[in-house]
């Protein structure tokens, strides 16, 4: 399999993931990890962050995708 970023540039890198939000094929280069918080909520409708955080791969894409969405609507 190869990137797929790479591929719209004619490129055949392999790839070395798949993007957890679009499932796109990456390469080293295009990919990034992120951490992701999980959370379960307790009695009385307490969310608590479960630790440690997980592990999310990420294309380009999608990563200014999250960080966009992170700087219109902060959490918490």
């Amino acid at each position: 399999m190869h990137c797929f970023d790479c591929q719209t540039r004619d490129l055949q890198i392999p790839a070395n993931g798949v993007c957890n939000q679009c499932g796109a094929a990456v390469c080293t280069e295009h990919a990034v990890i992120r951490q992701q918080s999980l959370t379960c909520t307790q009695p009385v409708y307490r969310t608590v962050a479960i630790k440690p955080p997980a592990r999310q791969l990420l294309c380009t894409v999608c990563s200014n995708a999250h960080q966009a969405y992170a700087a219109c609507c902060p959490q918490g």
